[in-house]
């Protein structure tokens, strides 16, 4: 408004307007920060409201989708205050906040893993090298923000990958076992002389059984069965 009177009393005059560039730098600049600071707080208003979602209760399809609209705006070039923001440290900071939510999220899909169990969950706290409540009925968000899973993508991928594997190898373990458990040789009398009857489908089963065994053992994920492995 001092910049309208003055250019207005130039005017009256007769003088050249002054621009006062620095004024409306000014305005650009402190209008920048309003929309930065006002996107912050949409984040950390969005984030913390995220935290306190349950283990059970998480719905990372629909978190993710908020994310990517929030990253949408912070990538959006035809919003002009973005060009104009993009170096400011908050702002970098913020889309480093929001990249890491972004690798966040589906690692947690992939720890909502059927196949998770307990020794899975202890693997994941030496690759973390943090405690996880993982049974703890208060287990939510915060705790796994809190492990910056970010850094462990590759290990945390490795693990549920693994975990799946395991079970495959336990099923047919269980399997095998349940065959051989029951399994009885049938003997006829042959001239007062026990005679072994047909053994077609035992040596089939011996032979598939075997071959099942043998490549459980070529696997890394065995070690937890390896001593029921050999045994068979």
């Amino acid at each position: 408004m001092e910049a309208k009177k003055l250019n207005d009393q130039e005017t009256l005059f007769d003088m050249q307007k002054s621009s006062y560039k620095q004024l409306k730098e000014c305005r650009v600049e402190l209008q920048n920060l309003k929309a930065m600071w006002d996107t912050v707080s949409l984040v950390d208003y969005q984030f913390d409201a995220w935290k306190e979602e349950l283990w059970e209760k998480i719905k990372v399809d629909s978190l993710q989708i908020k994310l990517n609209d929030i990253m949408k705006k912070l990538t959006n070039p035809m919003l002009p205050h973005n060009k104009d923001m993009k170096s400011w440290k908050a702002f970098v900071a913020l889309g480093e906040r929001c990249k890491q939510m972004n690798t966040i999220l589906p690692l947690i899909e992939q720890l909502h893993s059927p196949f998770m169990l307990e020794r899975h969950w202890k693997r994941l706290m030496k690759i973390t090298e943090m405690q996880i409540a993982y049974s703890s009925p208060k287990f939510c968000l915060n705790d796994l923000i809190e492990l910056q899973l970010y850094k462990f993508s590759e290990d945390v991928g490795e693990l549920v990958e693994g975990a799946a594997k395991e079970s495959k190898i336990e099923f047919k373990l269980n399997n095998i076992q349940k065959v051989w458990e029951v399994e009885v040789f049938d003997f006829k009398e042959y001239k007062e002389i026990p005679v072994l009857g047909d053994i077609g489908e035992t040596v089939e089963n011996g032979e598939q059984h075997a071959m099942e065994l043998m490549g459980m053992l070529s696997s890394k994920d065995v070690e937890e069965f390896k001593d029921r492995v050999l045994h068979w």
